[in-house]
Formats: C-alpha cells, structure tokens, sequence
C-alpha cells in the first residue's frame, strides 16, 4: 500500500531509531558527522529539514548551534522531543511556516529532499528561508545505485518506469512511499543554488563483519573517495552543499 512518506514515519517512528543503529548506518552517521564538521564551524542558525527524531538537531544543539527541526511527521517530532530538542515545527518542505531570510544553514539529512511531494515548490521554500549566500546541506537518494541494484537483482519488469520518472517505492512490505533518486547532474541544475559540494556516502561495498573488524580504515577509505567523481555513482547517498544565490 502506497502512502506519503509522513504517514509512513508515523507508523514507525517508535522503532526507527534502533533501525539505525547497525554497522552500516553507524559508518554512514560517522561520516556525514565528519562532512558537517567542515562546514558547520561556528554556531549559527539552522533548519533542521525533515529532522525526524533529532539526531542532527541535538548533534548542533550540543554544539551551542540555535536549531529548528520541522518535519511533517507529528510522531517523529514527539520522539525528538523527549530526546530533547528545543525548537519543533510540525511542517514540510513545499510549506514552511518561516520568515524570509531566517537560517544561515537549512540541512536536510536522510534524503528527506528525495521524499517531498514537489521539489520545485521545496527548493524555492529553502531558498526563501534562507539568507542570502546561505547553505543548504543535504543527502538524497542516488539515481545510478538504485538502478545498479535492480540490474544486481534482476528486476528488470522495475527499469522502465525507474528510468522515466527516477522514483522507487520504499519503506517495507505493508507500506511504502515514493523516493526520487537524484543524478548528480540533477542537484548541479538546481535553481537559485551554487554548487559547493558533493560527496558519495558507501562508495564501496562491505560485508557486516568487514565493517565490524575494520571500521577505522572503512571510515578512512569512505573519506578519501567521497570526493571522486569518477565512482560518485557507486555510492548509496549523495551528499551536496549548495550556496544560495544572493538575490533571487
């Protein structure tokens, strides 16, 4: 059954944290902790898009980071409440119920910026809350790794439609949503952005023991080829850093 993607965290938000605490995510929450590092030196204001339960939030708000989380998913933000976050909206990204020029910073982890409903409409929203030269950092779903494991799994009755529309359910058996999957290219076209950067999350393949015994030179290898376009399309998740233009 196909749901909006809300709905979905709605129903799990009780058990979602656990479900992210396996080796694979632990490598992935490491590095992208280490990417945010570089660019959230000083504290600042900060969206937290689509924040869910909080984990970015509180990573900033320890730091003395001033963090708004707002996510559409009324049981996700309770979750991060009693977590522990400070600010909560209940709000999605095509809506967002801010002034002009609020955040220095509007991150939107989770691919969050795969689930929105209209990505026109929610970049324009981040744009707008954002001051001028503004970041905007995120992680989406990418296009060539979906399509690589349907070829992987030989679902190739799913290609067709993947190719024209770059969407894919996700979510489990019972319920499940759509997740566009980006192309590099795709996030480079983005209006009212510069590009600043963009990484691959899981550019290699590891088994759960691998990552076990030798997280250390995982993480150190994950870093050093993050950056190289040439197998930017192996990777599970992109991670970019856009510059808002400073007039729109």
């Amino acid at each position: 059954m196909i749901i909006r993607s809300w709905e979905y965290y709605d129903r799990i938000a009780g058990k979602y944290d656990p479900m992210y605490e396996t080796p694979k995510w632990r490598l992935y929450h490491k590095l992208i902790q280490s990417f945010l590092s570089e660019y959230l030196k000083e504290p600042c204001k900060v969206l937290d898009l689509g924040g869910g339960t909080g984990r970015w939030s509180l990573f900033l708000q320890e730091r003395g980071f001033d963090v708004t989380l707002a996510d559409p998913s009324e049981e996700m933000l309770k979750v991060a409440e009693r977590k522990g976050v400070k600010k909560l909206f209940k709000a999605r990204a095509e809506d967002l119920p801010f002034p002009s020029h609020s955040f220095d910073v509007v991150m939107a982890m989770g691919d969050v910026l795969s689930y929105v409903e209209d990505k026109i409409k929610a970049f324009s929203e981040i744009a707008r809350v954002l001051k001028p030269s503004g970041l905007l950092i995120a992680t989406v779903d990418n296009f060539y790794a979906f399509l690589q494991h349907m070829i992987k799994e030989e679902a190739w009755e799913r290609i067709p439609r993947f190719l024209k529309t770059q969407t894919i359910e996700v979510g489990s058996t019972l319920f499940s949503f759509n997740s566009y999957a980006f192309k590099p290219e795709d996030i480079k076209s983005i209006e009212a952005f510069d590009m600043i950067d963009m990484r691959g999350i899981g550019v290699f393949d590891y088994t759960e023991d691998q990552l076990k015994r030798e997280e250390g030179i995982i993480f150190d290898l994950e870093r050093e080829f993050s950056k190289d376009r040439a197998i930017l399309w192996r990777a599970e998740h992109i991670f970019f850093v856009l510059k808002r233009k400073g007039s729109l």
